[in-house]
């Protein structure tokens, strides 16, 4: 039995003054209505007990990884001994909610009946959760007396997976477009890789003169070509200001925008990289659509919890964009700073695509996108709410349910 309620309350205090006016009067009446009270007590005491320790649970359907925005049917079996009523039998599970980390179920099951129940578990937001029944509580006909119990069954480790949708792939540079993309595409000059004879059209500065002074003919170095320019993708991990579930789902829009087109880009065959500069920072990269699993293990885990604010970042990131072809910018926040540090990267020779996470659509915000537009940038406007489907965004207890059927 634990806490106490107004019902437990007014019965505490008519039990204690029934025997307070026994023992004060001596009428019989008093004594018999206290001890109709006791019996109460103890009768839902032993109804509570007994079910608790004859009952019998079981549940399936509990997946070790799901896709975010996905409802994960449960199935659980209830089955107890008891021939006194009780009133209800209650299960705490555990959920992967921005609500509310646990749901209750309330079932309900004679004796010597197995009874078979089902509860839609919703799953919102990517991380890492523990799903499953954390206990068991009963309460007695009377409503006087509830006792609970851990299950004998363990908790699941549950995996949201960010989830991934087919976008088009950012198409990189294949010509000459100035001397920033020649120097990215031309042949890497510092890994020399053999000697061959001359041949018309040869420039000068390959020639290898100690040889051909040896050899007594033109013979030139040739070197190993650079590799293909690949796919920048930095998504923004500094924390966002927001309410808690609104906090989540710009980060579940991030992370899925970002794994969105590192798909794209590796089936387009463009290599990727994607540094994630957080509090521990750490760089992901692939060059074929079988590294996508690596991305989205990364995007699962990681934490906005970057100390570099966005601008930052792309500053730290402008050394590497010489051999870069395209650089994917990812951001929840849309600044006249981080428009032009765009702007510059494409400029430079590299393909810019920036994806900014808001539902701001005022005229000013807008304009900025405009702007980025004309200067060539691929920019675009993702609302987070905007693609929300299946009521993922309800409350558990307006979408989950628990449902008996025949089993």
């Amino acid at each position: 039995m634990y806490f106490l309620n107004s019902r437990r309350l007014g019965y505490a205090l008519v039990t204690a003054s029934m025997l307070v006016a026994g023992l004060s009067t001596g009428t019989r009446l008093y004594y018999l209505i206290f001890l109709a009270l006791l019996a109460m007590l103890l009768l839902g005491a032993a109804s509570a007990l007994w079910t608790l320790l004859t009952l019998k649970f079981d549940i399936k359907g509990v997946r070790t990884r799901v896709n975010r925005g996905e409802r994960m049917m449960t199935v659980f079996t209830v089955r107890h001994s008891c021939l006194l009523p009780v009133s209800a039998i209650r299960i705490h599970l555990n959920v992967p909610s921005a609500y509310a980390p646990t749901q209750e179920v309330n079932v309900s099951c004679p004796p010597f009946v197995e009874r078979t129940f089902r509860q839609v578990i919703q799953c919102p937001h990517r991380g890492v959760y523990e799903a499953g029944v954390t206990r068991i509580s009963v309460e007695d006909v009377f409503g006087l007396v509830r006792l609970r119990r851990s299950p004998d069954t363990r908790l699941v480790r549950l995996e949201v997976l960010p989830r991934v949708t087919d976008v088009e792939p950012l198409q990189l540079n294949t010509i000459d477009q100035g001397p920033e993309f020649r120097s990215r595409a031309a042949e890497d000059n510092a890994s020399p890789s053999d000697v061959r004879a001359w041949q018309d059209g040869d420039e000068l500065k390959k020639v290898h003169w100690k040889l051909s002074l040896r050899k007594r003919e033109l013979m030139v170095r040739t070197y190993e070509e650079s590799a293909r320019p690949d796919t920048l993708i930095i998504p923004d991990l500094a924390e966002i200001t927001a309410l808690r579930d609104q906090q989540l789902t710009l980060e579940d829009c991030i992370c899925e925008a970002s794994l969105s087109a590192a798909q794209a880009q590796l089936r387009a065959g463009y290599p990727v990289r994607m540094p994630l500069v957080g509090a521990r920072p750490r760089e992901i990269d692939g060059q074929f659509p079988a590294d996508i699993p690596a991305f989205s293990e990364a995007m699962l885990r990681v934490k906005f919890d970057s100390p570099y604010g966005y601008e930052q970042v792309l500053t730290l990131m402008l050394a590497r964009f010489q051999r870069t072809g395209g650089a994917v910018l990812v951001t929840a926040r849309l600044t006249t700073r981080i428009a032009d540090m765009a702007l510059r990267m494409q400029r430079s020779g590299v393909a810019t695509k920036l994806i900014w996470v808001s539902d701001d659509d005022r005229e000013e915000s807008m304009a900025l996108i405009e702007r980025l537009k004309m200067g060539g940038v691929k920019a675009e406007r993702l609302d987070p709410w905007g693609f929300e489907e299946s009521g993922e965004r309800q409350r558990p207890d307006e979408a989950a349910f628990d449902d008996e059927y025949d089993g």
